[in-house]
């Protein structure tokens, strides 16, 4: 089956609701947000085609802190571990024996998973926001954004729940979360990565 860790992340943030306009949205997601300077938790992932059929199922945890830190690992079916330090991104492949190494551009700052991590401030200038009978609907303003749109929804404690992400051929990655853990404290080295000895190294620069 397919690996899609990579493709969901680097083409991969949180939400609450009535619907408002996109200048009100934005300012309410800002809000709830910004008080998120780090989160970690688990998560359950499913990734369905056009028609929504079910084309692979993964697990695994999270830790995310701004300004644009993320450590994604998926242990089921296919382990891979996504690591970024906002300065650059780490893609191991544990089974491959492989790590894809890239500079984080404007363009993966976009992905949702990078927008929970990073500047609340910039929401508005780079998505429009509705917020739709408790759950907010974010599309890119920019045309060549890694994803078409991402539905986030939070629980009653301010945290987010679940998560849907549309691409660009039709496909979702529906997200659900558990276990999270609003503002933990998080060792800085947990977004680096150093790859194990005898690792192929890919630099995608």
């Amino acid at each position: 089956m397919k690996r899609t860790l990579s493709t969901f992340l680097i083409a991969l943030g949180f939400a609450f609701g009535s619907n408002a306009s996109s200048a009100d949205a934005s300012d309410e997601l800002s809000r709830l947000l910004q008080p998120l300077g780090a989160i970690s938790g688990n998560f359950r992932q499913t990734l369905k085609d056009q028609k929504g059929k079910t084309l692979q199922k993964s697990s695994g945890n999270f830790s995310v802190q701004r300004p644009g830190r993320l450590r994604w690992q998926t242990g089921e079916p296919f382990p891979q571990l996504l690591v970024t330090n906002n300065k650059k991104l780490w893609l191991y492949d544990p089974d491959l024996e492989q790590v894809t190494i890239r500079p984080v551009d404007k363009r993966m700052k976009e992905t949702p998973a990078l927008l929970l991590g990073g500047k609340v401030e910039e929401i508005r200038g780079s998505f429009n926001v509705q917020n739709k009978k408790g759950a907010y609907y974010l599309t890119p303003k920019r045309a060549g954004a890694p994803f078409k749109s991402m539905v986030i929804r939070f629980d009653k404690k301010g945290l987010p729940s679940a998560m849907t992400v549309r691409d660009g051929m039709g496909q979702t990655t529906d997200i659900k979360f558990n276990g999270l853990k609003a503002n933990p404290s998080l060792s800085s080295s947990i977004f680096n990565f150093k790859p194990p000895k005898g690792t192929d190294v890919i630099r995608d620069e």
